[in-house]
């Protein structure tokens, strides 16, 4: 047995809702959907309350304030009271939004004192549209480039569904005398821990997936318009293999960031900090004086990763 849901549209005053998806059940234990679900200028509360799922998915999403664009494209298994079963969740996903502010969240906080931000309760980003990949019970999160505070950040990672995570972040503009990465990694949000090295991204031209993103929720929403000619079976099979995303990532040759092994700072970097701290020209600016205060700090981590802290 086999539901199609197409079309369907709702416009309010708290945003826009766009879907259409399949519902197709065999047996109460094998239940299984795929679907299409765009929500458009809607406050991040709104998301979450509409797709719980989200928050497993995506837990940062909760820090943000503002209005959004939401697009998720995705089969999965569904429960008998039509939750769904998040391991068996295989799609994509893009978020953005313009004018949000980041606050009450530990990883910003941390990051904001570790690298001097002016405000470091919240920040405001003026834009950011982050995309990925939902497979074997992670989110992929593909490169993307942020301005918050007085950097510019590129970064991406993998978060599991079970709340672990690890992300690279390269701070590609600053204040700093030099580009550093940060790898920060945990088992939640509470426990983070982070390693500084070299920078993985250099600038802002990093690897992008809008395209292969768009061409796996088109074969998605076209199997669900189709849904009764193609079956549920291989519909849910064409879903689950990506192959737009997978053959971008072997023509590239894509690893993520967060996969790849951080680069220790070079003896020129160390001598440029110990050179910034120990002799500070009287004519620097507030923004290049501010500078050595964050390398005191960037040192300072270094001994305690010497050390073994975190």
């Amino acid at each position: 047995r086999c539901m199609q849901i197409a079309g369907s549209r709702a416009v309010t005053n708290m945003g826009t809702a766009e879907f259409e998806g399949f519902y197709a059940t065999r047996t109460k234990k094998d239940i299984r959907t795929g679907f299409c679900f765009n929500l458009t200028d809607v406050t991040t509360e709104k998301v979450l309350a509409m797709m719980p799922a989200i928050d497993t998915i995506m837990p940062l999403l909760k820090s943000f304030k503002g209005l959004v664009n939401c697009e998720i494209a995705a089969t999965a298994s569904l429960d008998t009271c039509m939750n769904l079963v998040m391991p068996s969740i295989n799609g994509v996903m893009r978020l953005g939004g313009e004018n949000l502010i980041m606050s009450d969240n530990k990883v910003f906080s941390d990051l904001a004192k570790k690298l001097h931000f002016k405000n470091t309760r919240s920040g405001k980003i003026d834009k950011m549209t982050v995309e990925g990949v939902i497979k074997d019970n992670t989110l992929e999160v593909f490169p993307f480039v942020v301005e918050l505070d007085r950097y510019t950040l590129a970064l991406s990672g993998l978060q599991h569904l079970d709340l672990s995570y690890k992300y690279h972040v390269s701070i590609i503009q600053s204040p700093l005398v030099f580009k550093v990465g940060i790898d920060l990694f945990g088992p939640d949000y509470n426990k983070m821990k982070f390693k500084i090295g070299r920078p993985k991204y250099k600038n802002r031209h990093v690897p992008v997936f809008t395209a292969q993103i768009d061409q796996t929720k088109i074969n998605l929403l076209e199997s669900i318009r189709g849904i009764f000619e193609k079956g549920v079976d291989m519909a849910i099979r064409e879903n689950e293999r990506q192959e737009a995303i997978l053959k971008h990532k072997e023509e590239i040759g894509y690893v993520n960031a967060a996969d790849q092994q951080l680069e220790e700072l070079t003896a020129e970097e160390q001598k440029q900090l110990e050179d910034a701290q120990e002799e500070p020209d009287s004519s620097l600016t507030t923004e290049v004086a501010d500078s050595t205060s964050i390398i005191t700090e960037v040192k300072d981590t270094l001994n305690n990763e010497q050390s073994g802290i975190h």
